[in-house]
Parts: C-alpha cells; sequence; structure tokens
C-alpha cells in the first residue's frame, strides 16, 4: 500500500510539474486594460482555438509575445531612443537644424511605441491545426494581442504628418506617401512595408523606379534615412528602427 502511495505521489508531482511548463497566455483585448489569463497552454493549437479568442480578433495582425522577449524588445527600443537622442544633439551642435529636427520626428514616433516580445509565427488556426510543425509549444509567459479588423494603415518615418491614414482598396504605396512630403535627409527611392504579420518588404516608390504595390490594411509604411545622410556609426539605424516597429503591439 506505501509503494502504491509513493507511486501515485510521484505520478502526481510529475503531472504538477508538466502543467507548470505548460504556457501561461494574457490575452488583450482592444479597449480594456486588464487581460484575461488562460492557463496551462500546452501549445499554439490549443491557444487559437480557446474559446477566448475564436471569433474575436483578426488573425493577420494578432500579436504574440514572450516574456522574456519582451525585455529584449524594450531595451532595444530604449537603446534605439538614445541613439536618436545622440545623433540630434550632435546634429544640434554642428548646426544642421533641419537635419535635428528630421531626427528628433522619428524619435518621438518611436517613444510613444508599446513594444512586446513578438513571436514571428502564423497564429491562424487552419494553418496551425493542418500543419504539425507550426504548433509550437508553449513554454513561460505570453501576452497575444488582439485586434479588430484595421481600416487604416500607418505612416511612419522621415516624413510629414505621420500616423494613420485610411486604408482604400488598390490604393498604391505611392499614392499614400504623396501627401506626405519627405524631411530633410529622408530616402527618396524606397520604402520598406512592414505588414500587419510582421514581414518587411522594400518597394520602389522614385518616379524612375517606382512599382505598383498595394499596402494591406493595418501595414505600416516605412520612410528611412537616406544611406548618404547617415553617418557611419549609424549605418545600422534604419534597420534598428524597423525592428523595433515590427514588434509594436497592434492597436
Amino acid at each position: 500500500m506505501k509503494k502504491r502511495l509513493a507511486f501515485l505521489t510521484v505520478i502526481a508531482v510529475a503531472l504538477s510539474q508538466l502543467a507548470l511548463a505548460d504556457g501561461r497566455v494574457n490575452i488583450f483585448y482592444p479597449g480594456q486594460s486588464q487581460p484575461l489569463v488562460v492557463n496551462p497552454v500546452a501549445d499554439l493549437e490549443q491557444l487559437v482555438t480557446d474559446p477566448a479568442l475564436a471569433q474575436k480578433t483578426w488573425w493577420p495582425g494578432t500579436a504574440i509575445g514572450e516574456k522574456l522577449a519582451t525585455v529584449g524588445a524594450l531595451q532595444q527600443q530604449q537603446q534605439l531612443l538614445a541613439r536618436l537622442q545622440a545623433w540630434r544633439d550632435r546634429l544640434h551642435n554642428e548646426g544642421d537644424d533641419s537635419q535635428a529636427a528630421t531626427v528628433d520626428n522619428v524619435r518621438r514616433q518611436i517613444a510613444v511605441l508599446k513594444v512586446t516580445g513578438r513571436q514571428f509565427v502564423n497564429l491562424d488556426p487552419d494553418w496551425v491545426r493542418l500543419r504539425p510543425q507550426a504548433n509550437r509549444r508553449l513554454q513561460g509567459e505570453y501576452s497575444v494581442y488582439t485586434l479588430n479588423e484595421p481600416t487604416s494603415i500607418t505612416l511612419a518615418g522621415a516624413i510629414e504628418s505621420t500616423g494613420k491614414v485610411p486604408w482604400a482598396a488598390g490604393r498604391s504605396a505611392v499614392e499614400y506617401l504623396a501627401a506626405h512630403p519627405r524631411m530633410s535627409g529622408a530616402e527618396r527611392s524606397t520604402a520598406l512595408l512592414i505588414s500587419p504579420g510582421g514581414e518587411v518588404t522594400e518597394i520602389p516608390v522614385a518616379y524612375w523606379n517606382r512599382r505598383h504595390v498595394e499596402p494591406q490594411a493595418g501595414s505600416t509604411l516605412f520612410i528611412g534615412f537616406s544611406t548618404w545622410t547617415l553617418p557611419r556609426a549609424y549605418a545600422d539605424l534604419n534597420l534598428q528602427i524597423v525592428s523595433v516597429l515590427t514588434h509594436r503591439i497592434p492597436d
């Protein structure tokens, strides 16, 4: 009898450890500050088929962030802000106020972003259910950010009047940018298009190389700094900005 009880105790402990290994997920809904906690969650399939998410989010833009990765994303954002501020101050000291204004404009855009340690996985329930390799195991703590189907795109970077603009079917990236003049030192030949899922595509937008590309609703269209504007120490700045933008919490 004692052996049987000892065996059952071992089994109970093992099961509790397995449960602890499963994920804890905080689900955030639009307009609500307090999340719904789902726990335990073993894998993506269990998560995306949970009633807490079914029919309650627009899957292409739904973001899932991991707790430790979020710490890294926040650190990257702060490092980027420090670099932009240092470059802005240097430009002011050199008397280049127009370029300093551009850098400060971008810095202010980055400062107000809310970011998460986004995991770049396809959360569409059909995709996850039909592809065993996509059914990632969840261990640790996660946050899922739901959203309504968007009706706008976001313009960001070294241009005037950034922010959300209404999305229109058939409208090209060039047309969205036409009413938003480039600021001093902005890239003029290409733009970077960030899809709702975080994929980044470079698209030509100058009069001599332009290509008709229609941004999906919920996308971000980013105009970076031109290569001739960036000092050697800031050569990777556009890439760092885009990385932060891909980790933005949908709104």
